[in-house]
Formats: structure tokens, C-alpha cells, sequence
């Protein structure tokens, strides 16, 4: 039987059953079931019940029923692991290997490779998993079966493109291009090329590793290889590389975009009752929320999350939901919590070799540690987040290294030593303004509101005004942009709205809204009003709040002393007074004041 086939010859088999004699009923319905297994597992199973029956009242000769049963045990290990039922996993796939001499069966052999790839992968074993592939690779190299090699090879390289543990071997080098693009392709690579699954998974290959280089290449490659995987029928791929190209469209604010490619995706995950494959669908619905400025939703998502994935020891895709945890919590005012939650993401990371997550959540984590005034701690980051992108050319990453190093000159209260060669008033201004040279330097890439406001105080803080302003009017349309998109298509916003109460009534009891704990924190993590709610609707411009601060900081109060006299914290000070900047379109806190007398907000001078 073929590893995989299209949907087109997916129909030829669903006839091949329909009008099966008895005595092919048999073969037709586990040919039906194999191909199933990674499309429509029910089903597969199904398929699976009708075969046993057949074969307790109609028995087959030995040779043809050890055939059948083997690959009937690689079926069901293959769903069993699907739907995390692992244990049951491990003995459908010990069953499968008592049915075979690996000596002589060397497709056999390659597919239990696969199947326990796909294992370990659920249960964290991460060694096991690689050998496993390896193995397949290695069974497969003596078969005349150009797809199944071609699979192996395409999900070795696909494995090491995303921890970055190593480069490929010479002869597992991921060199076959897509069509178009295979002109000078040698006569060896040929039978590979010609297999549609090995041409995908070579092209995803080649994104991930272009992923933190050149996002919107990324994003087309996965695009284009999760299209392939769809129609061969692997639909987990097709989920995982479709979020994949999401991410890669968020990378270059392309919100509205990023949702797209998502949003079917969901809908595939959502009904194939995969608990990997929802919880990491679910991480994925957080991260737009977050985006989209849904702060209290993307912390239920994201736990949510959290709790479908326990299912299965914690590997990548939980990693991948505390990371994005991590930075919901940081943009909702919980530094200390995102922290303590990236440190575990950033655990899992290096437990799985994964470099370039790594990567990113050490700037970001840098960034958090300096915005509670733990410099030394944020160094630290920043240095291990530089030596990986040294080490693997992350040019995308270079953003959120000098981001952080930005707010690191900002927050420290010793004096640092100044960047080489820099000609801006301030450090901090300086690596502001690299973070931002260097973003436009990425194909596609459009400048963050959040980074230009940022630029905006720098200057303003150097009581450099006129630059100030001119950040401050740059976010502003930025921001303006931004929310045109997001008001574009409210559709996209209540769909991962739907997404987002998936998994509310079977995966746990709730209370407002919060698990009751998450597997990695004491204490649940709670959700906290997004911005958007804090602000008025109607009426007047400022709020009572920001009125009480806007009165402080005429009588130039620092912010220190603003949160000392209204009893809050300095971070919630300092918030209110972005809020303040966006809706009087200022660029300094001198400005804010001016602005305000000019609007009629103070009527006297105090």
C-alpha cells in the first residue's frame, strides 16, 4: 500500500469498497482505513470494527491475516496516538512489530519507524523520536519506494528546521526545490521530486529555517506545503504549517492576513478531536487575541489551552502555549508572572534543543526582566539570545534583541557602558532606532505602533521634541492603520471568539472564566480587563483617572510620585499616560500638559 494518497485516489478506494466481493472486502476496507487514519480517524476506526467482524466469521489463510493485522496495528497506533491515547499507542505498535522480520520487510519496518516517531513526539522523547526517523530513513533507502523515502527525509529535515539541533547530514541535505524552481535537478533527486508530499514537506523544511530571515518567503512555503498536506491527507501537518504561515504573516503585522490563514486551519483542528492539535490551535487563537487587544480572552484561550495539552507530558506545544502566556501576561500589566512562566517555556526549549524558540524568548524575556529592574538578569538573556542568532543567522530576531536592550539602558540605574559608535542622545534611543532600521530591512515588515510610541518617550525624554513628535504622529497613523484592518473583517474577531470557548466545558470547570490551575503556576492566572474596556466610549476625552494624573503631572510630579499620591503602581502610571499621549496626539509629557490647557482639560494653571 502507498504511505499516502490524494483525495483523488482516496475516491477510487472509498469505490473499491463500495463494490468489494467478499473475499476483497477485506483488503478494500484496511486499504480505506490506512488512508484515513491521518484525515478522519473516526472513521478509520470504524473501518477498523467492520474488518475485525469480517475476519471472525469469514477467517483468512495465516500468511494473508498476519499481513492484514499488521498494518490493522499500525492503523490503530497511529489514531490511538492521535487522540493521546499513548499507552494503547506503544501496544498496537509492539503488536504490529511481532507481526514482521524488519530484515526482510523493510516497508513494514520504515512505517513502525514512523508510527513511533509519532509517538514519542506525543510523549516528549524527543531522542527517540529523531533515532526513529532515522531508522525509517535508513529502512526506506532500500526499498523502491521513492514516496516513503522522500517522507522520511522531508520530515527528518523538517524536524531539525524547527529545534535547530543540527544541520542535516550530506545525504539528508533537503536540496530539491519546488516546481519552478528544478531546472538543474540531478537524476538522482528525480524520483524524489516527482512525489508531491516529498516536495512539500522539502519546501516546509526550507521555511522554517527561513522563518526568522525572510518571514514572507516563510509564510508563502508553508502556504504552499500545507495546501500539498491537505490533499495527501496528513491534516495534522496541513493544521501545524497553516498556523505556521500565520505566525509568519503576525511577524510582519499582517493582522487581517495572519487570520486567514488561520482561521481554516481552526476549522480542521476543531473537528478532528485531536487534543495536541486543539490545544495547539487554542495557543494560536490566544496570540491573535492578544493582538487584536483582547487581553482578558487571550488569557482564557491560552489556559484553555494549557489544560487541553496536559493530556500529554509537556514537549514543544506546551512550550509553545507558555510563551505565548508569557507575553499575554506581560502586555496586561504582569510582568512578574510572564516571567516566571517564560522561564518555563524557556526550559522546554532547551530540553528540546529548539534554538530559534529559544532565541525569541530570551529577548523577550529580557525585555520583562529589565521592565522590573533586573538588569543583570536581562544581560544575561540578551547575551544567550545574540549567541544563538550569531550561531544560526536569526536576522528577524535582531527587532526584539534591541527592543530589549533599549529598555535595559532605560531601566538600569547604574550607568551602563554606551553602545560602539552610537551618535543618539541616549542608549536607549539608539537601540530603539536599530530595532527599527533593522525591522525595515525584513521584506514586508511594518514598524509596531507600540515600538514607535516607544521612540516617541525616548526622544521626549531627551527633550528632543521635535523628534518626538514627529514618532508620536508615526504611531498614531500606525495605530490608525492597524485598527482599520482589525475593524475590516469583525468576522475574523468573532469566529476566534468561537474558538476560544472550544474546549470551556469538557476540558475543565471554570471559574470567571480561569482554570482552576494551570500545570505550571501555584496560582491560577487570572484574566485582566483589556485596554479597550479601561477607556471611554463616549462622553469625555480623558478619564477620571487620567484626569487625576493629568492634574499631577502639571504640577510636574513624576510618575513615582503620581502612583505614590493616588495609591498605584508606577507601571500603571506609566500606562496611563500612553493612553494619555495616543488621545492628545503628544510626544511628551510637557506636550500632554500643553495640549491639554489648549483643549480645555486644565482650566488653570496649578
Amino acid at each position: 500500500m502507498k504511505y499516502l494518497v490524494s483525495e483523488q485516489e482516496l475516491l477510487s478506494l472509498e469505490l473499491a469498497v463500495a463494490s468489494a466481493t467478499a473475499a476483497a472486502r477485506p483488503q478494500a476496507l484496511l486499504a480505506l482505513a490506512w488512508q484515513l487514519r491521518q484525515r478522519d480517524s473516526q472513521r478509520a476506526l470504524a473501518l477498523l470494527a467492520d474488518l475485525k467482524q469480517h475476519l471472525s466469521q469469514q477467517p483468512l489463510p495465516s500468511p494473508d491475516r498476519q499481513v492484514l493485522l499488521l498494518w490493522l496495528a499500525l492503523t490503530e497506533c497511529e489514531v490511538a496516538t492521535l487522540h493521546c491515547e499513548l499507552d494503547a499507542a506503544q501496544t498496537w505498535l509492539d503488536t504490529a512489530r511481532e507481526a514482521f522480520n524488519p530484515a526482510t520487510d523493510h516497508i513494514a519496518a520504515g512505517d513502525a519507524c514512523l508510527a513511533e516517531a509519532g509517538l514519542a513526539k506525543a510523549l516528549g522523547q524527543r531522542e527517540r523520536e529523531m533515532l526513529a526517523l532515522e531508522r525509517a530513513l535508513s529502512y526506506y533507502a532500500t526499498a523502491s519506494d521513492p514516496q516513503r523515502r522522500g517522507l522520511a527525509l522531508g520530515l527528518l529535515s523538517c524536524e531539525r528546521g524547527v529545534t535547530q539541533s543540527g544541520p542535516a547530514k550530506t545525504d539528508e541535505r533537503p536540496a530539491e526545490p519546488m516546481p519552478g524552481a528544478a531546472d538543474d535537478a540531478t537524476a538522482a533527486n528525480l524520483a524524489t521530486q516527482t512525489d508531491a508530499i516529498s516536495q512539500a514537506l522539502q519546501a516546509a523544511s526550507r521555511a522554517y529555517a527561513l522563518c526568522m530571515r525572510q518571514p514572507a518567503e516563510a509564510a508563502a512555503l508553508f502556504t504552499q506545503a500545507a495546501r500539498t498536506c491537505l490533499d495527501m491527507g496528513i491534516i495534522r501537518f496541513y493544521c501545524i504549517l497553516s498556523m505556521n504561515a500565520s505566525n509568519c504573516k503576525l511577524a510582519l503585522g499582517e493582522l487581517e492576513q495572519a487570520s486567514h490563514c488561520f482561521e481554516a486551519a481552526a476549522e480542521r483542528a476543531r473537528h478532528t478531536g485531536w487534543p495536541l492539535l486543539i490545544g495547539m490551535t487554542q495557543t494560536q487563537v490566544g496570540r491573535l487575541l492578544r493582538l487584536l487587544g483582547r487581553g482578558q480572552e487571550s488569557l482564557q484561550a491560552l489556559n484553555q489551552a494549557l489544560l487541553q495539552l496536559r493530556v500529554a507530558p509537556a514537549g514543544l506545544a506546551t512550550a509553545f502555549a507558555c510563551s505565548e502566556l508569557a507575553y499575554t501576561l506581560f502586555d496586561v500589566e504582569r510582568p512578574l508572572d510572564s516571567i516566571e512562566v517564560m522561564k518555563e517555556a524557556m526550559g522546554l526549549y532547551r530540553q528540546w534543543h529548539s534554538d530559534i524558540n529559544l532565541a525569541l524568548a530570551s529577548a523577550r524575556q529580557a525585555r520583562s526582566l529589565a521592565t522590573v529592574g533586573r538588569i543583570s538578569e536581562a544581560l544575561a538573556a540578551v547575551q544567550e539570545a545574540q549567541s544563538l542568532v550569531a550561531q544560526h543567522d536569526y536576522a528577524a530576531l535582531t527587532v526584539d534583541i534591541n527592543e530589549a536592550l533599549a529598555e535595559v539602558h532605560r531601566r538600569s540605574k547604574q550607568p551602563l557602558p554606551p553602545p560602539p559608535e552610537m551618535s543618539a542622545p541616549t542608549a536607549t534611543i539608539h537601540y530603539a532606532q536599530c530595532a527599527l532600521n533593522q525591522g525595515m530591512d525584513i521584506k514586508g515588515w511594518r514598524p509596531p505602533p507600540a515600538l514607535l510610541d516607544y521612540l516617541a518617550d525616548a526622544w521626549a525624554e531627551a527633550d528632543q521634541m521635535a523628534q518626538a513628535y514627529s514618532y508620536s504622529r508615526m504611531a498614531r497613523l500606525a495605530d490608525q492603520e492597524e485598527c482599520a484592518v482589525k475593524a475590516k473583517d469583525p468576522r475574523a474577531l468573532v469566529q476566534l471568539l468561537s474558538y476560544q470557548t472550544l474546549d470551556a466545558g469538557s476540558a475543565s470547570s471554570f471559574a470567571d472564566g480561569t482554570p482552576e490551575s494551570t500545570p505550571f503556576l501555584s496560582s491560577p492566572i487570572s484574566s485582566t480587563p483589556p485596554l479597550a474596556s479601561r477607556l471611554p466610549q463616549h462622553g469625555e476625552l480623558l478619564t477620571s483617572k487620567e484626569q487625576a494624573v493629568l492634574h499631577l503631572l502639571a504640577r510636574n510630579y513624576s510618575n513615582k510620585e503620581i502612583a505614590q499620591s493616588l495609591g498605584v503602581s508606577a507601571e500603571t502610571i506609566k500606562w496611563r499616560l500612553k493612553g494619555m499621549f495616543a488621545k492628545l496626539e503628544a510626544g511628551s509629557r510637557r506636550h500632554v500638559v500643553t495640549r491639554a490647557r489648549t483643549l480645555g482639560l486644565l482650566v488653570s494653571r496649578v
